[in-house]
């Protein structure tokens, strides 16, 4: 039960979202979203005051500037914040040609 726990703890704002994305989402999800799934099946701990706020930074900055080669997460053009896998919008992209 502890390496769980353990595991849980040392989990990233960006391992959760990419867990949320990959085993909890068929589509795109907002940041607001990605936060609920994470919280309801208790894939981080939390500590700060402030999650949304967390997760939004981690996920604008890891789509934007020199991050954006290496990133896993892709926000969806012309939508407010609306961010799914890279992987994910190939898999779509490819499959809806």
């Amino acid at each position: 039960m502890k390496d769980k726990q353990k595991r849980k703890k040392e989990r990233t704002w960006a391992e959760a979202a990419r867990l949320v994305l990959e085993n909890f989402s068929d589509a795109p999800m907002t940041p607001k979203q990605i936060l609920h799934v994470i919280q309801t099946k208790g894939l981080k701990e939390m500590s700060g005051t402030a999650p949304l706020a967390c997760l939004v930074t981690m996920l604008h900055s890891q789509v934007r500037g020199d991050r954006v080669k290496n990133s896993i997460f892709f926000k969806l053009p012309g939508r407010m914040s609306l961010f799914t896998l890279k992987v994910l919008l190939f898999h779509i992209h490819f499959y809806a040609f």
